[in-house]
């Protein structure tokens, strides 16, 4: 019997390196292809004529914000006794989507640390308050994805250019954090597994958007790898990519963010680490 379905939404490198390398032993579902019904009272959920109830553990690769799927799967694991990878689904009513929000005030309630935050949906009290704080800030769109929708605040007139067209967008306010590169690590089981850091093209960067060359590290700085694995647990992801800079004030990691279900070719290319390998390990134990 197969112990694991892999949920995704698009075939990516990484999705197929995990089930060529796992032989059978994980099997992936795309959601356009599982069948709700009731059977015998019960609602069951069938996936290429196969129940979703035979298997030991539901890996979710991709779980989107209009997943009509994930709450459904999320219930019948919870009734089934199936485990679920990553652990932050069953948090915050049943399914805490990707947010930046979310993740800014998880981490700082949980102690780790990370750039003073605030979370405002009000415009005008945001202009407020970038009027009040130390320049430069830091200004991200919480629907942002990969860097985008994340503005250098420099002056009040700055702020103007990021409302452009944006007048409906949720904005999470930072502090600017000086740094010399980014570490961006990757961690299975809330442990670090592999890393590199990338050097800064520029003396002045924007938290963790420095695109210089990149270096991959043998060793990571054991305060780094600790406040990772602190912000991995503190949030529920179990795979997860964590970015971080060292604040060069006080020479403190500090985490920029926490990937789910992150993508790990770049990452096997600069490391020569086998990321796939080591999560089918980490699923199937």
């Amino acid at each position: 019997m197969a112990k694991v379905a892999l949920f995704y939404t698009a075939w990516t490198d990484s999705v197929e390196r995990i089930v060529d390398e796992a032989a059978g032993q994980i099997i992936p579902i795309h959601y356009s292809q599982i069948i709700w019904q009731k059977k015998n009272r019960q609602l069951v959920a069938l996936a290429n004529g196969q129940d979703l109830a035979q298997f030991r553990l539901f890996y979710f690769r991709a779980v989107g914000d209009r997943n009509e799927n994930l709450p459904l799967l999320l219930e019948y694991a919870q009734k089934r006794q199936i485990r679920v990878v990553d652990q932050y689904l069953t948090r915050l009513g049943g399914a805490m989507r990707k947010r930046k929000s979310n993740e800014a005030m998880l981490l700082q309630a949980a102690g780790v640390s990370y750039p003073k935050s605030v979370f405002v949906a009000d415009h005008q009290l945001l202009t407020e308050l970038v009027a009040k704080w130390p320049k430069p800030v830091i200004l991200k769109n919480t629907a942002g994805r990969h860097g985008t929708g994340t503005f250098w605040i420099r002056r009040q007139e700055d702020l103007e250019k990021a409302f452009l067209g944006r007048r409906r967008a949720n904005f999470l306010l930072q502090e600017y954090i000086p740094n010399d590169g980014d570490y961006r690590l990757f961690l299975i089981g809330y442990q670090v597994v592999a890393g590199f850091k990338r050097q800064p093209k520029e003396a002045k960067l924007i938290l963790n958007r420095s695109q210089g060359s990149s270096v991959a590290l043998e060793k990571v700085p054991v305060k780094v790898k600790a406040e990772a694995e602190k912000a991995a647990r503190a949030l529920g992801v179990e795979i997860a990519g964590v970015d971080l800079v060292v604040d060069q004030r006080r020479q403190q990691p500090v985490v920029i963010e926490v990937n789910q279900a992150p993508e790990f070719r770049v990452m096997e290319k600069r490391t020569g680490k086998n990321i796939a390998a080591a999560i089918i390990q980490f699923l199937l134990k």
